[in-house]
């Protein structure tokens, strides 16, 4: 018989609060604080607190390398202070955006209508912000982003893909909450956002529209029972009832597909390509499509500016605390993301070539428009986040990346500058 730790009394506000003040005492820049999803979401003792920061106009590149180090510092501090808030204070802020970066079209990112706006210094211009998304509406940004998000998350649940990760007294309960609200609800809510065109913020409401719009499928009424209990169902977590569960929900994924390969207007190369069928295809086609070189660097880059704070704070975490599994976690991707894809883009737009490895190209970079210790620290980078290099290596390589990490950045935040440059455009 399985023992459940009681739920614990939902304190995100207070956190919230004390984490942005503690923040922007450090970084005064700092002008507000958001977090993806809605409050409702947060469920106590198995989320995280995915934060966003916005700042004032005026950041350089020695800016956020200083705000990366201080918000680093302050998720240390809390996680000695209160350990209770270790799965809180997981990561550093995702998405962190001057008020023009986010105000701006061609910076544009459905995400930002996904968040909960918390607490500012500046009222004003937050409502100005909010404003211009009532306004803006619906456009074909939206739906690329939300059709990419459904095909990424699209099919059966991959059960070693989302491992417990300091959930003290209550690791027994994420199997579910991973299955319901990592991995089946994202694809649920961009379905339901493309379905009714409207970026809809909120998991619990995304459930409840797919209810509504999908009343035949008979895992609504299951995933309301799994998470009323506060996942305390034991009937669901073992055979042959798990793979029951997972059966219904792969074949709600596919009911839905078939409505929303009827609805979308991005159609991808091969017209004829059943989204259920072959969703391979549909996101080889999906990949295929032009996107603007602004949002595809901003897409791939956009955890750099708090990257070396994350490092930091996963480095130095204390004991206890599951740091391997999320440097691993990181150094699997950061090649690709802060490397490969803006450097290859970059020269696309520069040169209109497209280069296999960006490292044959930093000699032509030299000086203009990087330093040679830019160029340097961007050739250390490339070498360290190889999988031959950091595999089993992983705490002697962090600690490598974070020595030459504010170099790094420095280039690759002069690379996306040069690019956002050549496009013009009316900032809110």
């Amino acid at each position: 018989m399985m023992k459940f730790a009681p739920k614990p009394e939902n304190d995100f506000y207070e956190f919230i609060r004390i984490y942005y003040r503690e923040c922007r005492a450090r970084f005064p820049k700092i002008q507000a604080i958001a977090g993806k999803w809605m409050y409702r979401d947060l469920i106590p003792g198995m989320s995280d607190f995915d934060s966003r920061f916005i700042l004032e106009d005026e950041m350089t590149a020695d800016d956020w390398c200083d705000m990366s180090t201080k918000v680093g510092q302050v998720h240390l501090e809390l996680t000695k202070r209160f350990p209770v808030w270790w799965r809180n204070l997981e990561h550093l802020p995702g998405i962190n955006l001057t008020w023009s970066e986010i105000g701006a079209e061609k910076n544009y990112y459905p995400e930002y209508q996904l968040w909960t706006y918390y607490d500012t210094d500046d009222q004003e211009r937050l409502g100005q912000l909010m404003y211009h998304f009532t306004k803006r509406g619906w456009n074909h940004k939206d739906e690329l982003f939300h059709l990419r998000r459904f095909v990424t998350y699209f099919g059966r649940y991959n059960r070693t893909i989302d491992p417990a990760v300091n959930l003290g007294i209550h690791t027994n309960k994420y199997p579910l909450h991973s299955r319901l609200m990592h991995y089946f609800n994202p694809p649920v809510h961009s379905a339901v956002c493309i379905l009714t065109q409207k970026n809809m913020p909120g998991k619990f409401n995304a459930f409840e529209m797919a209810n509504q719009l999908f009343p035949e499928l008979e895992c609504w009424e299951i995933i309301q029972e799994i998470l009323h209990k506060n996942y305390e169902t034991p009937y669901w977590y073992f055979e042959p009832n798990v793979s029951l569960l997972e059966d219904k929900l792969e074949f709600a994924l596919l009911k839905i597909a078939e409505r929303v390969r009827e609805t979308v207007s991005i159609i991808p190369v091969g017209t004829d390509v059943d989204i259920a069928k072959d969703i391979n295809q549909w996101k080889l086609d999906l990949n295929s499509l032009q996107v603007d070189p602004i949002m595809k660097i901003f897409e791939k880059s956009r955890f750099s500016r708090l990257f070396k704070g994350r490092l930091r704070f996963y480095f130095n975490a204390p004991e206890g605390f599951d740091n391997l599994f999320l440097i691993q976690n990181e150094f699997g991707r950061i090649r690709e993301l802060f490397f490969k894809v803006p450097y290859q883009t970059y020269w696309e737009v520069m040169t209109g070539e497209h280069v296999d490895d960006p490292i044959t190209i930093l000699p032509e970079l030299l000086k203009h428009p990087l330093r040679p210790d830019e160029i340097a620290a961007t050739k250390a980078f490339a070498h360290l986040t190889l999988p031959d290099i950091w595999v089993g290596n992983e705490f002697s390589v962090a600690e490598k990346i974070l020595a030459i990490y504010d170099d790094f950045f420095r280039g690759l935040y002069t690379i996306a500058q040069e690019v956002s440059s050549l496009e013009k455009e009316t900032d809110l």
